[in-house]
C-alpha cells in the first residue's frame, strides 16, 4: 500500500462540520475499498455529526491531505494505517491521542508512549507487529 503522503492527489472525505468550523474532529474511519485512485479511503467525522447527518453524502466534501492536516496535525501519525482502521481522537489536555474505540487502546499519544506499528519505506507502508 502506498503512503498517502506520497500521493499528492490523495483526498479524505470530511464532514462539512469540520470545514465550516461548527464541529471538531472526533472520529476517523478508513474504508476497505476506496472508490477512485485519489480516494485514500479515510472518512473524517465531527463531534456534532449525527447518524442522520452521516447518511447524506452532501454533508461531506473531499479534502487534500494537506488541508486535513490543518484541521488536525496529529493525522500525520495515523493516515498510513491500514484499511479498516477505526479511531477516535481524545483531545483533552495531557491526554491527546488517537484511540481504538473497540479495544480502548491508544494507537498514538502525543507524549510518545504509543505510536502506530507502521513505517514508510520507499513510499510503501510496511506494518510492524
Amino acid at each position: 500500500m502506498r503512503s498517502v503522503f506520497n500521493q499528492p492527489e490523495a483526498v479524505v472525505l470530511a464532514s462539512k462540520h469540520l470545514t465550516d468550523g461548527t464541529g471538531n474532529l472526533r472520529w476517523i474511519y478508513r474504508e476497505l475499498a476506496p472508490t477512485t485512485s485519489q480516494d485514500s479511503g479515510w472518512l473524517l467525522f465531527a463531534d456534532n455529526d449525527t447518524a442522520q447527518w452521516n447518511e447524506n453524502s452532501e454533508n461531506f466534501m473531499p479534502l487534500v491531505i494537506e488541508t486535513a492536516l490543518v484541521i488536525e496535525p496529529s493525522l500525520t501519525y495515523v493516515l498510513d494505517l491500514p484499511y479498516g482502521t477505526d479511531l477516535m481522537l481524545d483531545n483533552r489536555v495531557n491526554v491527546k491521542g488517537w484511540w481504538d474505540p473497540k479495544t480502548h487502546a491508544p494507537v498514538w499519544l502525543s507524549d510518545g508512549t504509543a505510536t502506530p506499528h507502521v513505517e514508510v519505506v520507499d513510499g510503501e507502508v510496511i506494518e510492524n507487529d
